[in-house]
């Protein structure tokens, strides 16, 4: 019934097969890539943050025990905790799910990328995913190397662009209904995944030839993506429900209340409209942010119709983004998706362009090179540091010794967990250490490292962003 019978002239590029030799090895060489980046060392990260919470509730949902972090939907603390129950409980256990959909996602955008500009285009969507770096917040690392809940968000993001490209030039109602699947997962891991379904409007005006069609085609995508997300409650029983409502007033106290964030050397509860792009260059650098945003604009203007979906995309994070009272570090992820196709979709047009365009792409080229060798340099030497150094700096204090944190202290006492923690910025010389974490010390007021060192005497020692300072007592 959703099926346009005379589809318009395709959006997508003709495909130029490769050598089937050559597309063997490349493939492989990709793949070997994203695997490496994905898996190497994984478990030898800190723990910390978000990433405790969504360990402690995968295992325990995986249970059948329904009450902790309530305040996100449901589907990727599953997904941690099926590799908490599969693999054996370890830290690399219940990072493996988020690892695996981080090497999957660079697939996907292979698929869209082949859709809009042909093979070559997609295999280097794919490189881009893996190479360049991803990692906001506080922890130095992939968010495809955490337990949290960005990688299966970025993953169904993915997917729901791919559905929506392939509605392009075809709508068949198990696209619609595939798009659906996608927007509703996306949704279930975050609520925030919900804004990925605005690619409905592209397709809405690609078959407007036939809108009681496409109208229909979106009215089955909106049920099957509210079918999805209120199917990962069932596991709550009676339960599920209250749980909804939770998530979704939660959710609206958070947007409320704000959270503060130290952008630009200012702490700000409700950041300016700006945060996401400089929270972005914090990782990818002002010049990576220029070239990356400048590549995808112009990978949607050479595609044409065939990159609707994706600046449709783009358009409606941003204004999502800006809009939003909440600013968090991780909120800009949702870029990454479009923003890499667009990018690949440029790359391939400019190097097989005019000697000009060749110029521009190796310029550029070389701004993400940079970026793709500190990321892969930063995980072939993955080592053990700040919250696993300190913590065993920490386990040399007696037991029952009291530490002030200005740092994460949930991360603290699981790596240190017979001491004493609290909080508090004026000098307390009857404590054992102070632990900084200059990622967080930056929002709390008052914290002055060195004032406290001064007054109590203390030595500090630093461990890579952190320091512990030891007072005369301790020593």
């Amino acid at each position: 019934m959703f099926t346009t019978r005379r589809p318009e002239r395709p959006t997508t590029a003709p495909v130029r097969p490769l050598p089937r030799a050559l597309t063997a090895v490349t493939v492989l060489v990709v793949l070997a890539v994203g695997v490496f980046v994905f898996t190497w060392r994984l478990g030898v990260e800190s723990s910390v943050g978000d990433e405790l919470v969504y360990r402690d509730a995968g295992a325990q949902y995986v249970d059948g025990v329904f009450t902790y972090n309530l305040e996100h939907p449901p589907l990727a603390k599953y997904l941690v905790g099926l590799g908490h129950l599969a693999f054996g409980g370890t830290l690399v256990a219940d990072r493996l799910p988020s690892a695996l959909l981080g090497i999957l996602t660079g697939g996907v955008l292979f698929a869209i990328t082949r859709r809009i500009a042909g093979p070559r285009a997609g295999l280097l969507a794919a490189l881009l995913w893996y190479v360049l770096p991803l990692h906001p917040g506080v922890v130095e690392a992939h968010v495809g190397r955490q337990a949290t809940l960005e990688m299966p968000l970025l993953f169904f993001v993915a997917c729901a662009l791919w559905a929506a490209q392939a509605l392009l030039d075809r709508a068949t109602w198990w696209r619609w209904a595939w798009l659906g699947v996608a927007v509703g997962a996306a949704t279930a891991t975050k609520l925030t995944g919900a804004s990925v379904a605005v690619v409905t409007l592209a397709l809405l005006w690609r078959h407007r030839a036939t809108p009681g069609r496409a109208l229909g085609g979106a009215v089955l995508a909106g049920s099957v993506a509210v079918a999805v997300f209120l199917a990962t409650y069932l596991p709550f029983g009676a339960e599920g429900p209250d749980a909804v409502r939770t998530v979704v007033q939660w959710q609206l106290d958070h947007a409320g209340r704000g959270a503060v964030q130290h952008v630009a050397g200012v702490n700000h509860a409700f950041p300016p409209w700006w945060s996401a792009w400089w929270f972005q260059a914090r990782y990818l650098t002002w010049a990576g942010v220029v070239a990356l945003w400048g590549l995808a604009m112009l990978g949607v203007v050479a595609a044409r119709r065939a990159g609707i979906v994706v600046a449709t995309a783009l358009a409606g994070f941003t204004l999502a983004l800006v809009a939003s009272p909440l600013k968090l570090p991780q909120y800009h992820d949702v870029w990454m998706p479009p923003l890499l196709v667009g990018a690949a979709v440029a790359l391939h047009r400019l190097v097989t362009g005019s000697l000009g365009s060749r110029v521009a792409a190796a310029a550029a080229g070389l701004v993400l090179l940079a970026l793709a060798g500190q990321q892969g340099l930063n995980v072939a030497t993955t080592a053990p540091a700040d919250y696993r150094l300190v913590g065993a700096e920490l386990r040399r204090l007696s037991a029952g010794s009291v530490v002030v944190s200005w740092a994460d202290t949930g991360a603290l006492q699981r790596y240190a967990p017979d001491l004493v923690y609290v909080g508090g910025t004026v000098p307390d010389c009857t404590a054992a250490a102070l632990v900084v974490d200059a990622t967080i010390a930056d929002r709390i007021p008052g914290a002055d490292a060195a004032e406290w060192a001064a007054q109590c005497g203390a030595s500090p020692r630093g461990f890579q962003r952190m320091q512990v300072l030891l007072t005369s007592r301790a020593s």
